[in-house]
């Protein structure tokens, strides 16, 4: 299977060609630069491997959540690319790409990825990205031999209130009498930038909730990176393998940010 896979998301420009399990990548700075620069990218990697667009497959994108331009340019190229080689798509969320990224769970064809330095079978991930507004965007999951399967769905809150969520899911997990704790691990690029509002909210709430120390620990570990194109690839595969593809005019952003600016009225209430 030939895929073309791209993410956009984040300020990052990942693209990635995947065929027979070979996987080629190219990275670069994106943010304003990506529309300019995201299908040439693509032909360049086409033009190495020898390949034409019309020898694709599947597009595979980086759906959200994440910058709303951003997102926007991935799913343009991927609904153009597909109507026209009249192909499907496969919709990657791009956190569950995050936690591909920093923690590699399977190989291109899908199969189990043996290797346990990286992450062990149970393990869980929190996967965050900056939302900027004094907000991240995260997720978790949980690896396990059939892929990683999501324990709460991608939402976007301050580092306060994704503390308490994530301490909430965790709490909610089933424990199995006699089984360890599973490893918690954290990705992405939203530990930088919010570190001063993390360690201030586990500081401030660790005192009622024990929960936040392990939580804490694993944020202070995060492995810092952006979702890669070639992950995108990865997960596509097994979207197409799961018949979970969709058409081009499905090929849809993931949004769950719903409100980006303040009314007239609400920003006079504000002032007032």
């Amino acid at each position: 299977m030939r895929i073309l896979a791209l993410d956009t998301s984040t300020e990052a420009l990942s693209v990635a060609l995947s065929v027979d399990d070979i996987c080629q990548t190219r990275d670069e700075v994106g943010g304003a630069r990506a529309s300019q620069r995201l299908l040439p990218l693509c032909a360049e990697l086409l033009q190495q491997a020898g390949l034409r667009f019309s020898d694709l497959d599947l597009i595979g994108m980086g759906a959200g959540p994440g910058a709303f331009t951003g997102l926007r340019t991935a799913a343009s190229a991927a609904q153009g690319l597909a109507y026209a080689l009249d192909i499907p798509v496969a919709r990657v969320d791009t956190l569950m790409a995050q936690a591909e990224t920093a923690f590699p769970l399977l190989h291109a064809n899908g199969t189990v990825q043996c290797n346990p330095a990286q992450i062990e079978p149970g393990s869980i991930v929190i996967a965050a990205n900056d939302a900027r507004m004094g907000e991240m965007y995260w997720a978790l999951f949980q690896a396990d031999g059939t892929g990683w399967q999501q324990l709460h769905p991608p939402a976007v809150h301050s580092p306060e209130h994704a503390l308490l969520a994530w301490a909430e899911v965790l709490a909610a997990l089933p424990v199995r009498p006699g089984a360890d704790v599973p490893p918690l691990l954290a990705c992405g690029n939203a530990w930088s930038p919010h570190a001063e509002g993390l360690s201030a909210a586990c500081a401030r709430l660790s005192a009622n909730n024990p929960r936040l120390h392990a939580l804490h620990r694993a944020v202070l570990h995060a492995t810092d990176c952006t979702p890669s194109a070639a992950a995108v690839a990865r997960l596509s595969r097994q979207q197409h393998a799961a018949g979970r593809t969709v058409a081009a005019a499905q090929a849809q952003p993931i949004y769950v940010r719903d409100k980006v600016a303040l009314t007239t009225a609400e920003r006079e209430l504000a002032r007032a």
